[in-house]
């Protein structure tokens, strides 16, 4: 094993464990930025109080049927697009010899590459087998999700309706399959940077340690928003009063 390999290796580890190290950090700590929001912990709070509220009020359903349909049809067409990059766009163009022998040359040229005699720890095709098993986890994740979507709406109009037995706790299974499912949509779209990241990788170490802090830069900016300061909750509450 060369010293390039070796290199590939350790730069291989440091990206995987720098990733899930963040979402461990993310969802298993609370407040870790003192004056910002965290956008999945607050959207899960505000998944529950929604779902609650629709399904105390008949006159609500409508409008809750709406609203999960429109994450439906989100989550619909995530589903598509990772099917058809994996079953398509992968297969018929990455996959070809041609493609395989001019990804090798790329990556030779990589700096970290030349250490290691101009040759790779890992074949591009055995990195694309991995990028696609991470698409194929995304694609799962996007299609249950849509599953549990499209169950919400007959639970919401079961809990308000008249003939629902009162031993029959759909507010409480509504909950549940609300969190399971936005939960599912976000490892989604988190598997879905990981597979482009994994891409990446194929360019050589360098492309993957850069793609893997240019993604954890965008999840930071991404999942997290300064709160409102006091002073526009102030104006806020005036203008609410004088109107």
């Amino acid at each position: 094993m060369y010293s390039g390999h070796i290199a590939e290796l350790a730069i291989l580890w440091v990206c995987v464990v720098a990733f899930a190290g963040y979402h461990v950090w993310l969802y298993n700590f609370e407040n870790p930025f003192f004056g910002l929001i965290r956008v999945p912990t607050t959207m899960a709070r505000a998944r529950q109080v929604w779902t609650r509220s629709i399904c105390m009020d008949d006159k609500d359903v409508i409008t809750g049927v709406q609203t999960i349909r429109n994450s439906l049809m989100t989550v619909t067409l995530f589903t598509v697009a990772a099917g058809y990059i994996g079953a398509r766009a992968i297969l018929e163009i990455l996959l070809t010899p041609d493609m395989l022998q001019q990804l090798n040359l790329i990556q030779s040229h990589d700096p970290i590459t030349r250490i290691g005699n101009g040759t790779s720890l890992i074949q591009p095709s055995i990195k694309l087998g991995i990028g696609l098993g991470t698409l194929f986890i995304c694609f799962l994740c996007f299609a249950q999700s849509a599953r549990l979507y499209a169950h919400t709406g007959f639970l919401l109009k079961a809990q308000a309706s008249k003939y629902k037995p009162s031993c029959w706790d759909f507010e409480g299974e509504a909950l549940a399959i609300m969190g399971r499912a936005g939960l599912l949509f976000s490892i989604g779209i988190r598997c879905f940077f990981a597979f482009g990241i994994l891409l990446l990788w194929i360019l050589g170490p360098v492309a993957l340690i850069c793609a893997t802090v240019a993604t954890l830069l965008a999840f930071l900016w991404m999942d997290f928003l300064p709160a409102p300061s006091r002073a526009t909750m102030h104006l806020l509450k005036l203008e609410e009063d004088t109107q």
